[in-house]
Parts: C-alpha cells; sequence; structure tokens
C-alpha cells in the first residue's frame, strides 16, 4: 500500500475511478463539411467573432474603470487579434481546402499561432500565448457554448483529480458524478473549497503527484486522514469501505437532528447556515435549524455565468423564504470580489494582477447601482415571503452604508408607487472584512442592525495572502483575536448583534476562543453542523473566564492554537 499526503479541505471519504480534470482542455467538435454548408459554417463563425468583440469592449469599459489604462490596453491587444484578417483568411482556407467544419479549423488555426509565438526567443511574444488562448476560449464559447468546450465531461461517478479546479467548474458538475476532488492547488477558503463543503465532496489539496494518479483505475481519498491510498489490500481496504459506507450515510443526511440552542450551562447560542443554493435549501428540513445567517446571491451568478435579472432573482429569493417560512434569511447582495468577476468574465490572462485584490463587495455594486438596484427590488418583493435581512459585502466605509440606505430608500419609494407589496423595517448589516473599516466601527453601528464578521476576508486583510493559499491556520493569529475583540466590545456598546460566518466558525478549536470573545452567533455550512453543534452544547462559558485574556496576550498563532487545543482537550475531549 502507498500514501500520499495532503491538506484536508473537505471532510469525508470515497472509493472510486480517477477522472483528470485538465484546466483549459478543449472539446471541440470536429466534423467534416459539405460545399453548400461552408456559407452558414462561415456565418457562424463571423456572429462568434462579433459577439467577442463586444464582449472585449464591455471587459475593456469595466477594467479601464476599476485599474488604469495599461491593464485596458491587455483588453486592446485581444480586440485587434479576434478579429485579425490573416487569421479569418487562414480558417476559410481550412474550411475550404480540408472541408473541415469551423470550429476544428479555427481551433487548429489558433493552435498553429500560439506554437509560433512559443517558438520565438522574445518573452514579450511568448507572454503573448495567454492572449491567444483567452481569445480561442471566448470565441469557441460562441460557436458551440460553454458546456461543450471547458466542462469537465464526468459519465460516470469519479474522483476527480485536476491541477486546481474553480467554482464554475464545480457548479456545472453533477454533484453525485463528483465523489471527491485532489488537487494540487486550492486553500480550505477558496470558493471551491466551500463549495465543496456545501455539497459534501471531500476535497484534499497541496498533493504534488497528480500526475502519478492518474495510472490508478481505483483510489481512496481519505480526506479525514488528509491522505491518498494507492494499491490498498483486500482486508484492509474492507476497513475503509465500512468508513465510506457510514460516509455515504451521513452525506445523503445534510441534517438529522435539532441544532443547539444554548451552551451546556445554559447560554443561549445561535447556530446558523451557510448556502448559496436554491436546491441546498431545499434539502433542508426549517425545523432543525435556527435560520440561514449567510445566503451567498453571487452563486446564483457563477451558477449561470452571468447575472440574473431582477425576476430570476425574485424567483430564487422567494423560494428560499418560502421553505425557510418565519425563520430568519440573511441574503449578502452580490460579492463580486475580483476572483468570483474574473471567473464570470473568462478573462484568465489578468487573473493573476493582484491590483484586483482590494476591489469588490458593495464599493462595486454602488459603482454600478442598476445591478444591486435590480437585486434590492427582487430582495424587497420576495421579502412578503419570509423574514428577510440584508447584508452588505466588504464595507470599507461607513459612506458605502449611507449611500446603500439612500438606494434602498429609493428603490421603496418605486415599489410603493408601483402599488408592489414588500416588508417594511427589514434589517440591514454589514459585514466586518477590510482594515479600514475596523476604525469606523462605532459610526458603522449606528447605521445598521446586526454585524457580522467574515473571518475569511478579514484574515486576508489583517495577515495577507490568498485564497487559493492555504489559509487554515490564519484565523488563528492574534491579530483576528484582537479584531475581533474589537468588533465585539463595539457591538456590546451600541447593542447591536454579531455572527461569525467565515470559516474560523466551523473550527471546533477557534469557536472555543470565539466563544470565549463573546460570540454568541455563527454561521456554518452543513458539513460542520453536526460537531459544531455538538461542541456548543458541550461548552461551558464560565470555564471560558479566563481564556479571553490569554488569547489576547499571546504572541503567535501557534500560541493560541496550543492553548484552544488545550483546553479542548481538558474540557471537552
Amino acid at each position: 500500500m502507498k500514501k500520499i499526503k495532503g491538506v484536508r479541505i473537505s471532510p469525508g471519504i470515497v472509493c472510486g475511478p480517477i477522472y483528470y480534470f485538465e484546466k483549459g482542455r478543449l472539446n471541440v467538435p470536429r466534423h467534416f463539411i459539405r460545399a453548400e454548408d461552408f456559407d452558414s459554417e462561415l456565418q457562424r463563425f463571423k456572429q462568434a467573432i462579433q459577439a467577442s468583440v463586444n464582449e472585449l469592449k464591455q471587459v475593456r469599459d469595466l477594467v479601464l474603470d476599476h485599474l488604469d489604462e495599461e491593464h485596458a490596453r491587455i483588453i486592446d491587444a485581444q480586440l485587434i487579434a479576434v478579429q485579425d484578417e490573416e487569421m479569418i483568411k487562414a480558417v476559410e482556407n481550412l474550411m475550404h481546402q480540408e472541408r473541415k467544419n469551423v470550429t476544428w479549423a479555427y481551433y487548429e488555426v489558433m493552435n498553429e499561432y500560439e506554437a509560433l509565438l512559443l517558438k520565438t526567443y522574445s518573452q514579450f511574444f511568448k507572454e503573448r500565448t495567454a492572449d491567444l488562448k483567452d481569445i480561442k476560449k471566448r470565441v469557441l464559447h460562441h460557436m458551440v457554448g460553454e458546456e461543450e468546450t471547458i466542462l469537465p465531461d464526468i459519465n460516470k461517478p469519479s474522483i476527480i483529480v485536476a491541477e486546481k479546479i474553480s467554482p464554475g467548474d464545480l457548479i456545472h458538475i453533477e454533484h453525485n458524478l463528483a465523489l471527491g476532488l485532489i488537487t494540487w492547488e486550492g486553500g480550505f477558503d477558496s470558493h471551491a473549497g466551500i463549495l465543496a463543503r456545501a455539497f459534501r465532496i471531500p476535497y484534499i489539496s497541496n498533493v504534488d503527484l497528480i500526475e502519478e494518479l492518474v495510472s490508478y483505475s481505483e483510489i481512496i481519498l481519505d480526506a479525514d486522514n488528509e491522505e491518498i491510498l494507492l494499491d490498498i489490500s483486500g482486508s484492509l481496504k474492507q476497513e475503509y469501505l465500512t468508513r465510506i459506507t457510514e460516509f455515504q450515510k451521513l452525506r445523503k443526511r445534510i441534517i438529522s437532528a435539532k441544532v443547539a440552542n444554548s451552551t451546556r450551562d445554559k447560554v443561549p447560542y445561535h447556530i446558523y447556515l451557510n448556502v448559496g443554493f436554491v436546491d441546498e435549501v431545499e434539502a433542508i428540513d426549517p425545523q432543525l435549524i435556527q435560520g440561514i445567517g449567510l445566503f451567498r446571491t453571487e452563486f446564483l451568478c457563477i451558477e449561470q455565468n452571468t447575472i440574473p435579472d431582477e425576476e430570476v432573482q425574485f424567483q430564487a429569493y422567494r423560494a428560499v423564504l418560502k421553505k425557510m417560512g418565519h425563520l430568519p434569511v440573511i441574503f449578502r447582495v452580490f460579492d463580486f470580489g475580483r476572483d468570483k468577476l474574473l471567473a464570470m468574465l473568462d478573462l484568465e490572462v489578468i487573473q493573476e494582477d493582484h491590483v484586483f485584490d482590494e476591489w469588490g463587495g458593495i464599493g462595486f455594486l454602488l459603482e454600478n447601482p442598476d445591478i444591486l438596484k435590480a437585486q434590492l427590488r427582487a430582495l424587497l418583493r420576495a421579502s412578503i415571503h419570509g423574514n428577510v435581512k440584508i447584508m452588505l459585502p466588504l464595507v470599507m466605509f461607513t459612506d458605502e452604508v449611507r449611500q446603500t440606505i439612500e438606494l434602498l430608500h429609493e428603490v421603496q419609494r418605486e415599489l410603493q408607487e408601483q402599488g408592489i407589496p414588500f416588508r417594511k423595517g427589514i434589517e440591514l448589516g454589514a459585514m466586518i472584512e477590510t482594515s479600514s473599516i475596523l476604525e469606523q466601527l462605532d459610526g458603522l453601528a449606528d447605521l445598521v442592525d446586526f454585524f457580522s464578521i467574515g473571518t475569511n476576508d478579514l484574515a486576508l486583510y489583517l495577515i495577507g495572502s490568498g485564497r487559493t493559499v492555504d489559509l487554515t491556520r490564519n484565523y488563528y493569529h492574534p491579530k483576528i483575536f484582537n479584531a475581533i475583540n474589537l468588533i465585539v466590545s463595539a457591538a456590546k456598546r451600541a447593542n447591536v448583534p454579531v455572527t461569525v460566518c467565515g470559516e474560523m466558525a466551523s473550527d471546533p478549536y477557534a469557536l472555543i476562543g470565539l466563544t470565549a470573545m463573546g460570540i454568541r452567533s455563527v454561521s456554518i455550512s452543513t458539513s460542520a453542523l453536526a460537531e459544531i453543534s455538538k461542541e456548543i452544547s458541550a461548552l461551558d462559558t464560565k470555564m471560558l473566564e479566563n481564556l479571553a485574556d490569554l488569547i489576547l496576550s499571546a504572541d503567535s498563532a501557534a500560541t493560541i492554537y496550543s492553548l484552544l487545543v488545550q483546553f479542548h482537550q481538558d474540557c471537552l475531549g
């Protein structure tokens, strides 16, 4: 037997065949055409080019608005290349000479261009291959549709192995076909990681022997123990199969018992759910939970690869509210950080440009008020069907909240004039996840009805790093706990409730620290619900009285981690 180690992103254990997903590999339709088909094929090609041109012009405007002329010139280069007359003529010639259909001909011509650039000695021209790949993918998408070009083509339940996987890839794979995930690149707080936990798909990353796995017909992915098992013997395999069977039963149940609503010493405690899809909510029994603390509305956009209109949004929000009845549902308005937006734009050529790192959230929506206004209209229209709360992401300045409130009042007036009913007095909250807002907490508390701490992005702002890097231990950092102490103190002064909705709340050790700091409300993924509910019901808050001081005086993440692990062993073990 051989073991390969990795880093756990989502728990569970599965056994199955490998499906190797090579990101960006195109499944291009190839067939020969008749002479009478030539004009229609060529027309399809020209329409795809024009659609790509229109799309790139929109992207250029967006990049120019939020970056600068230098970055916009990247898009200018693509606009020139996508309309290149020599390239178009080469595609026409190949279609004439070899009778290849237009997607086949275009794909081969673009591959030849890429090969020529790679053969040059100029680093500048070699780097232009990224532009060509972006163009090729964009044009092919308009000719044959995205599903046929870049999505995994899985036809049986398999363990997906890839260098990396995006949220869009994961969303478009049928959940019952993705037994597990193994990647070389990917962090605990990555959006793919969050989705894997939502879908209850075992996932480990930081696996540097990806190519070796492909040669095996069947493997065991034991994400609980952060390892992949190869060449496993019969008797040992049977032991693992017993665990696998138990996991499959657990995966289907989602929630099987009512979550805790207080600690062992009867201190009230709220446990809410983080979700991102209507289907996810449909599988939940509202009788067993306390509500939804974070509905990630931007996942609707990733799912459809576009921003849905007001009516589509209304239908989704209404379905969620009807399912949850009287329970609170906190809808976070679109959180378009650089990673989500660029994923939707399919703009790989500047994916690694960290100029975008502090761009997104409510600031982006206020700069694009039509998007925010349509979403607020949809939320208000749906509000009569349940207990709606609205939350603003990545708030950096109190003025952003004031502007949002003004727009919300404008939408309310319009709906009233149109005779469209909506619930009055909807609570508005702010996510605390940027360093700048930590200096404005008292002013913020005067404007909103609740705080929600987004520990994932807070760690990025206070410590640095990126979502694709493993951030499993970042939230033990003294800066995080000191920030949480500030937030809890400000919330108490203003009598504003505060919830932690980042992945930190799903960690049993970190949860002890959060509770010691005064947190009494968390929102977590369904995969963590049973463990966190059990943890809270076993906690005695009187035993935590001295722990907060120890945490706040600690000088390293390792020290805090050791403190929390020791407490867990002594008091809960």
